[in-house]
């Protein structure tokens, strides 16, 4: 009796966009919880030291990533045939159709955003704009973005690069300073200004 009301209260304090959708897609059959999908990506075991896809010259082939491998990232998306994701594309078992999601990406990215505000993402289905997914792809693909791999580092601009041998020949000028006056004045060239005659 005690978890209907805590769940009539929590229900009161929702917006009334996730109560209708809760309404339309109950969380005891459509979330993540009843797919048995773990919430948070520190649950999921996500491989971190995969090889880079760049190559140290450019006569050598990259690598071709393997279709086939395992993705945690993609084995975060699914669906029950009983009751399908609204979230995700599925396929009629007696058409052999596929059909899109019941609900755009956009509408989703809405939802997904109201219910972490709450604090009831969980209860949502499992999408590709969940945060888990969001945090699991991260993980996964981390290295296919040039210069975040071991060894490393994204080109810059030409300034960026030379700003470390700009700021060492500021130094040393500036280490130079007091012998430079120095000379100028023993030379005869600090002692004022020239007058012209008019």
């Amino acid at each position: 009796m005690a978890t209907t009301e805590a769940a009539a209260g929590l229900v009161t304090k929702l917006p009334a966009r996730l109560v209708r959708f809760f309404a339309r897609y109950p969380p005891q059959y459509y979330s993540a919880r009843a797919l048995g999908i773990p919430s948070s990506a520190e649950e999921l075991e996500v491989p971190t030291d995969r090889p880079s896809p760049y190559t140290p010259s450019r006569d050598a082939k990259a690598p071709k990533p393997d279709p086939k491998a395992h993705s945690p990232s993609l084995a975060l998306l699914q669906t029950d045939p009983e009751y399908p994701n609204p979230f995700l594309p599925f396929k009629n078992p007696e058409t052999g159709r596929w059909r899109g999601s019941a609900i755009s990406l956009r509408t989703q990215n809405d939802l997904v955003k109201i219910a972490n505000k709450n604090g009831v993402e969980e209860l949502l289905p499992p999408g590709r704009k969940a945060t888990v997914f969001k945090e699991v792809r991260s993980l996964e693909k981390g290295l296919r973005i040039k210069g975040t791999g071991v060894g490393q580092k994204v080109k810059g601009h030409k300034w960026e690069r030379m700003l470390d041998v700009k700021l060492d020949v500021r130094k040393k000028a500036m280490m130079e300073m007091p012998d430079m006056i120095r000379t100028w004045k023993q030379r005869g060239h600090g002692r004022g200004w020239k007058k012209y005659p008019k």
